[in-house]
Parts: C-alpha cells; structure tokens; sequence
C-alpha cells in the first residue's frame, strides 16, 4: 500500500510505502541416503519467511531565493522479517533451528556465531552472554533455568552449548538517508549523508586479538586493560557478548563543492566547474571496529570479519569543461 503527496505548489512531496510480503519455498540442504541418490546431500525447496515494513521519502525546496537555493530528501525505511517455516512433510526437519557455520569464528575458537529459528528473525547473534569476570580473569557467563527462568552464573570452563542465548541481532532495524544540495551565486554544494540504527557487530578484531595468554599472535593494547575494571583476561579466546557491540553510525558520505565560471569567460569555452570532492568523510559512531558498515548479506549479518582492508576516504579534485 503506497501514498504519493505533493503540498505547499511541490515544494514538498514524496511518498510512504507500506509492504507485507511472503515469501515461499526457500532453499534448505538435507542429507540423504546413497544409494538410490548419486550425491549425500540434496537441496529442497521447503522455508517459508515473512517481510514487513515501511519506506517514507520526502522532498523539499527548502529555501527558494535569489541566489540562494536549499534542496533536500530524506529517505527512512524500516524492516522486520521472520523465519515462518523450514522444512515439508517429504523433507522434515526435527528441530527448529540450525547454525548457518558452526566454525563460523575460525581457529582456535571454532564456534558459531548467529542462529536461525523458525518464529524468529533473519540475523540473531548467538553466543554466550558475559555476566562478570572473576578476579583470576576468567569469564562467568549467564545460566538461565529452562523450568523456573532463574539466571544463574557459571564460569567458563563449566559453559556449556545450551547456556548461550541471542545477543543481539546484525540486521539494522532502521536506515536513514539525507541528501542536501546548496546553490549560492556560482557555487555549489552536495552533502550526502546516511545512517542505520538499531543493530549490532561481532567484533573479530577485538576477540582474537585483545585477548593476552597467547603470545604467539598480535594483539592490540586494550588486550591488557582491566575488564569491568577488575582484572585482565585469562582466558581463552570465546564468542561472547563481550564482543558483541552496537553498530549504529551516522555518516557523512560524499561532499562535492563546486565553482562554476560565468560563462563565455574564457574565450571558446562555453562553461567551465571547478569541484573538489570526499567519499566516506566523517563517521560518528560508538562501534570500536575499523567500520561499523559491515556485511550485511546472508545469514550471518553483523560479522566483522580479521583480516579484512579497512574503508578508505578519498579527496577528488575535477575541472568540467563545455566548449
């Protein structure tokens, strides 16, 4: 369902988009016997998910004088998804939930880090949830009682796989763009900025290399400041929620200022612009990461991964010339 609105002579307009969408027959792998089958697994068509949310535009001539002109659109959009159904009565599946990598962190840790239940979103963070640490540095992580709910606490070498729970999820519940053109006199200036919010980033980084018992690898110097003011980490390396932190940033993206000459002003050109530029220029963010834009595809959104190459700002310069 959708809305197109104009007021004020289309000085301001712009849209609102309402969606609830459903989205059948999924692929999921399954094991099956050989013979009759030439191959052990075979892929089926039998999830079921579920999309719903809202996307709004607005347009506006903000400031409209001789001169001086003010132009804007914001862009915000919001999504909420649910896995309905996973598996068919030729294909069964006999529990609710998988881990898309169950090696998802890479050695030495070699454990999961999100899950998929049906009823559930798309991009849960699965893992254990740090409750304290003790004072020879070892993590103590929440225990909660299936029957009664009572939280407990236990320390890490006496975890075990069904004390972790959701620690948050990778997906961005809400996304924000604003673009910003300024004409005044002969110059110009485009200002591009965007945001999402309401999701969390399992710091890589952070967990393999701020951790100090192996000196083997590098490590970086909040690996030996004092956890919860406390004690350092003696312990090892663990998909914990200690790791696990808000992504949310706000980012001006692109500015492009330019400088058009009146025209005719050198002889056989008919218009000439002068413009410098910037890409991926300020970032305000709480996320201790290189990025906080980080992949966001597959089942396993919010990851950041080692060993990538960080995000690069760029200044252009560019003349435009018309003859």
């Amino acid at each position: 369902m959708g809305l197109d609105f104009a007021l004020l002579n289309s000085r301001i307009s712009g849209s609102i988009d309402l969606y609830n969408r459903r989205t059948y027959d999924l692929l999921y792998e399954f094991g099956v016997p050989v013979p009759p089958n030439t191959y052990g697994t075979t892929l089926a068509n039998v999830g079921t998910m579920n999309n719903q949310g809202m996307e709004v535009q607005v347009n506006g001539s903000v400031v409209r004088k001789k001169g001086f002109s003010w132009d804007a659109t914001v862009n915000y959009s919001t999504n909420r998804n649910k896995l309905v159904s996973l598996g068919t009565a030729q294909f069964p599946i006999t529990q609710t939930y998988f881990y898309p990598d169950e090696r998802a962190t890479g050695e030495p840790i070699q454990a999961p880090t999100h899950r998929v239940e049906v009823g559930q979103p798309i991009g849960n963070i699965w893992g254990w949830k740090v409750a304290d640490i003790t004072a020879a540095g070892k993590w103590l992580y929440e225990r909660r009682d299936a029957k009664t709910g009572e939280v407990t606490t236990v320390e890490s070498k006496d975890a075990k796989a069904e004390d972790r729970q959701v620690l948050g999820n990778g997906l961005p519940k809400y996304y924000v763009n604003v673009n910003n053109n300024f004409r005044f006199r002969q110059f110009d200036l485009g200002v591009t900025m965007r945001g999402a919010f309401d999701y969390q980033i399992v710091n890589f980084q952070r967990m393999f290399y701020e951790n100090p018992i192996d000196l083997a690898l590098n490590k970086l110097t909040t690996a030996y400041d004092k956890i919860f003011d406390k004690a350092v980490l003696n312990d090892n390396r663990a998909m914990n929620s200690y790791y696990v932190e808000n992504g949310d940033f706000w980012k001006i993206d692109n500015v492009t200022l330019g400088y058009n000459l009146p025209a005719n002003t050198v002889k056989g050109i008919r218009n000439a612009r002068l413009y410098v530029a910037s890409l991926n220029t300020l970032v305000f963010t709480k996320y201790k990461g290189m990025d906080p834009e980080v992949d966001r595809t597959g089942l396993q959104p919010g990851n950041d991964y080692r060993d990538k190459y960080p995000s690069i700002r760029t200044f252009t310069a560019g003349l435009n010339l018309t003859f």
